[in-house]
């Protein structure tokens, strides 16, 4: 019987393949891709892919990958499981005339070269909507003066506080995970808008972005003072504002932080309190400054002023992450957004440390920052900075018109808001001198 039964045991392992092996076929890739042959700029793309294996999506400049939590990713490269059937991608605001897409599948291979085509529709940044936010700001929230100061207006600040608990319920309604207006202990005067939204990887180190929200008070040198402070800073807060609620609304890997500083104008004494009062454990990965932005690329300026020139600042890091942070905007302005600026708006780069503006309170920490800096014109600037001819009607009047003035906004909102992507997709290899230190 003991030789029957292993005769018996090997005449059916003869049919069924060797021994002791799973008897497991290889699946023949297969690839199947929805045919999309154009796509519209500044907005998001959901392409269908079927496949039964693994696949892998490789990207051209010009937009961004989505992962399955919702956070935008900068690899050129991505794997992604054969459960997922479909591919998301932000579309930038870009000058490319085209984006380019390939899928793989085993040695299945689909791409595609999409034509980019202009939205009429609101985009996820929109110059159109930040213009009406500066319209908004400058005709109903006036004289922002330090909220600090008592004796630049009769309310004691009320207009500034006022205007500040105002931002802070539109906030709310971006979707922020806690939005404050700031009351130090130690320092009451200080009213900062701050939005938080925590992150998924690394919940302590923040990504903060942020622009001075009071205005040159009575008598403030070289013009005597403004009540709209239209370039200075009220500029920064709507560039502030349009990436704060594209922001609020998505994931990220890092805690992002916006923020309206208080008394920039007193000696940027609202970020400095920031800085200071960081809660125990947490730092700032990087910081992201605005500050008289309203004119730059792509304004043609009319003729007796100009140029407006776009100079982004970068401070803060050691030599390695300057080269780093550098090659980013080289990589934003130059190929993703594809900007092609002339002498009348140029946009440079450099490290440079300067303490003008809120960045100074950031990169004396040992924070790594970037300073977005337009000033409107060599002659111009002086005509307007801290004088009652800073409105919003002599800003659309030196962009040419509100579109105009509109597209200048656009410029600076896609270009950090891609700048915010890349800092996000870093690890802990990327921070400020603050890592380096003793």
């Amino acid at each position: 019987m003991r030789a029957f039964f292993i005769v018996t045991i090997l005449f059916i392992a003869s049919f069924s393949g060797c021994f002791g092996e799973d008897g497991a076929e290889e699946t023949d890739p297969s690839l199947s891709v929805e045919d999309i042959s154009t796509a519209l700029r500044g907005q998001f793309l959901s392409i269908e892919v079927d496949s039964n294996v693994d696949w892998t999506a490789n990207r051209s400049a010009g937009l961004f990958f989505v992962d399955a939590d919702g956070v935008f990713k900068d690899a050129q490269e991505m794997t992604f499981p054969a459960s997922q059937t479909t591919l998301e991608i932000l579309v930038l605001d870009t000058e490319r005339t085209d984006i380019e897409l390939t899928i793989t599948a085993g040695n299945e291979v689909w791409n595609a070269t999409m034509m980019l085509e202009d939205s009429s529709e609101m985009m996820f940044l929109d110059g159109r909507r930040a213009f009406d936010t500066i319209d908004m700001l400058t005709t109903d929230y006036n004289n922002r003066w330090c909220a600090s100061t008592t004796t630049h207006d009769g309310n004691t600040g009320q207009s500034y506080e006022n205007a500040a608990e105002a931002m802070k319920t539109e906030w709310e309604t971006y979707g922020f995970d806690f939005v404050e207006v700031t009351r130090y202990e130690d320092d009451p005067d200080q009213l900062n808008v701050v939005g938080y939204k925590y992150g998924n990887v690394y919940p302590d180190q923040y990504i903060v972005l942020g622009g001075h929200f009071d205005v040159g008070y009575a008598f403030t040198p070289p013009g005597g003072g403004t009540t709209e402070g239209a370039n200075d800073d009220t500029s920064g807060s709507t560039v502030s504002m349009e990436v704060a609620q594209a922001i609020a609304s998505r994931e990220w890997d890092h805690t992002v932080v916006a923020a309206l500083w208080a008394c920039e104008e007193e000696g940027l004494l609202g970020s400095a309190a920031f800085v200071n009062h960081l809660p125990e454990g947490k730092a700032v990965k990087a910081y992201m400054n605005f500050d008289m932005v309203s004119l730059n690329y792509p304004i043609i300026p009319p003729p007796g002023y100009g140029p407006y020139d776009l100079s982004i600042a970068t401070a803060g890091a050691n030599d390695e992450n300057l080269a780093t942070m550098l090659e980013w905007v080289r990589l934003v302005v130059e190929d993703e957004m594809n900007f092609h600026d002339v002498a009348a708006n140029d946009i440079y780069w450099e490290a440079a440390e300067s303490c003008a503006s809120d960045h100074c309170s950031f990169f004396t920490q040992g924070y790594a920052t970037f300073n977005f800096f337009s000033a409107g014109g060599d002659a111009s600037f002086w005509q307007e900075w801290h004088s009652p001819t800073d409105n919003l009607d002599f800003m659309v009047a030196k962009a040419g018109g509100e579109d105009q003035l509109g597209d200048g906004f656009n410029t600076l909102v896609w270009t950090a808001f891609s700048l915010f992507i890349h800092i996000d997709n870093t690890d802990d290899s990327f921070q400020g001198r603050w890592m380096t230190e003793d």
